[in-house]
């Protein structure tokens, strides 16, 4: 038989479109197949199940977290909304014409591989009850449809109303109540911030201590200054500073967290992840926010804390994570631990030839997109050596071989959060390294090194 050349791009959201980009650079056919009526995963409010909330902006700065070689304009702010990105995609995708790709109000319910004498593909049962065949596919699913719950006692017997962060849209929801949010994710100490100044009053519970870094400083956002995009004026004491050094130096703008009433990080920055907000330090250090830690149990509308303490609370917002799992591929095709897959490379499904995966890593501050682009780049050249026979033996040998530590030995704190945290200098830096001096694969024309790291803004 002759097997399928087309590849099936599954999800229309950025990552998934930084997916069709790159495996059309390459020459290879995709589809893309979203489950919602448009472009923008869950940066479009209006999706059905999307986590966006009204007060939402990116933690990634304008010129840090855009896509690769295309620049978000300079006319947007600093960091900027939800609605500002989800313009941003849409524009990325009338750019390189990849909404002419893509079949909407289409999921995909199962894929299975077959294999034949010639090789493998994929058989796809698509919503729309039709049956398509698919050299391979790329999984661009996201990571943030799937609530993770805590267990907490007595929960159940809550008298108010309890919430995942996924289901929680505006200030308006949490006027004239006592409201505690859960958890200190970058959501969480949004979230937090808007009960602080919209609800009576507002409580935040965290489990561990962490680093809260300021947006901006020195008159740069956080993310432009740490990967060197940010000119700012030199400064004597700056000279000759030590990266952790010149993290210390960024630190002490904020001080001492017990002053705000939070516990102290004693382990290394970055174990685990940064939270990065003015907002938050603001309205606990103006009495708007008060924390307290972790949810011992629940009794009707009473929540008791580890400490001893207890509170009555109306609401209660769970910004808790989310779990990964591709419901559409047979039991026993991914691995997983806590809630998220084990991929390698990020990428690949191990023993899965033509399956991808995009979206799921976590990195540095400001990295997101431009790790998605990276390892797309890897699928793409995967697939093209399938197709063409052009370096696929060097492309076999990097994905069975080449097993690199992600985590580069550092010691993120053991969290289901962080299974997918990894070094960004790890991935941004020794793994194309390897790739091209190991294994001659190489990012297509125009996706350098210049390119993943230049600050060029867009007018």
């Amino acid at each position: 038989m002759t097997l399928p050349t087309r590849y099936l791009i599954i999800g229309a959201g950025p990552s998934g479109l930084i997916a069709a980009r790159a495996f059309t650079r390459y020459g290879i056919e995709v589809d893309i197949v979203e489950r919602h009526t448009g472009l923008g995963g869950l940066w479009d409010i209006d999706n059905p199940g999307s986590p966006m909330y009204e007060s939402c902006s990116m933690i990634s700065s304008r010129v840090a977290g855009g896509f690769v070689g295309f620049p978000m304009p300079d006319d947007l702010p600093m960091y900027p909304r939800w609605s500002d990105l989800y313009a941003y995609i849409q524009e990325f995708a009338r750019e390189y014409q990849l909404e002419e790709l893509c079949e909407f109000g289409v999921s995909v319910d199962a894929a299975e591989p077959i294999d034949t004498d010639e090789g493998r593909f994929w058989r796809v049962q698509l919503s729309t009850g039709e049956t398509r065949d698919y050299r391979g596919i790329y999984s661009a699913i996201g990571t943030q449809w799937q609530p993770q719950m805590p267990q907490i006692e007595g929960l159940g017997t809550f008298t108010g109303q309890a919430i995942h962060a996924k289901d929680y849209r505006s200030p308006d929801e949490l006027r004239g109540k006592r409201v505690l949010v859960v958890g200190a994710g970058n959501s969480g100490v949004d979230i937090a911030s808007d009960a602080a100044f919209h609800a009576d009053t507002a409580f935040l519970s965290t489990r561990r201590p962490y680093y809260f870094f300021p947006k901006q400083i020195f008159g740069a956002a956080l993310p432009d200054l740490l990967d060197g995009r940010a000119q700012i004026e030199p400064r004597p004491w700056m000279a000759g500073l030590e990266p952790q050094d010149f993290m210390d130096v960024i630190l002490s703008t904020v001080g001492d967290l017990s002053v705000f009433g939070l516990p102290k990080p004693e382990g290394p920055i970055g174990e685990t992840h940064p939270i990065v907000s003015n907002t938050i330090l603001h309205a606990l250090s103006h009495g708007l926010l008060s924390r307290r830690p972790d949810i011992s149990r629940v009794d009707g509308s009473v929540v008791h804390f580890s400490d001893g303490s207890s509170e009555q609370i109306d609401t209660i917002i769970f910004a808790t994570g989310y779990q990964v799992h591709y419901d559409f591929l047979p039991e026993g095709i991914v691995e997983y631990r806590r809630g998220h897959p084990k991929l390698h490379l990020e990428t690949f499904f191990p023993g899965q030839p033509g399956l991808y995966s995009g979206g799921t890593i976590h990195a540095a501050i400001g990295a997101g997109w431009t790790v998605y682009d990276f390892f797309a780049n890897f699928a793409a050249a995967d697939a093209h050596a399938t197709l063409t026979g052009e370096n696929a033996e060097n492309m076999r040998r990097f994905i069975d071989e080449y097993d690199p530590d992600m985590k580069a030995g550092f010691p993120f704190v053991d969290t289901p959060r962080n299974e997918n945290q990894y070094d960004a200098a790890m991935v941004l830096n020794t793994i194309p390294n390897a790739a091209r001096e190991e294994f001659n694969i190489a990012l297509p024309s125009g996706f350098d090194d210049a390119d993943f790291y230049a600050g060029v803004s867009r007018g």
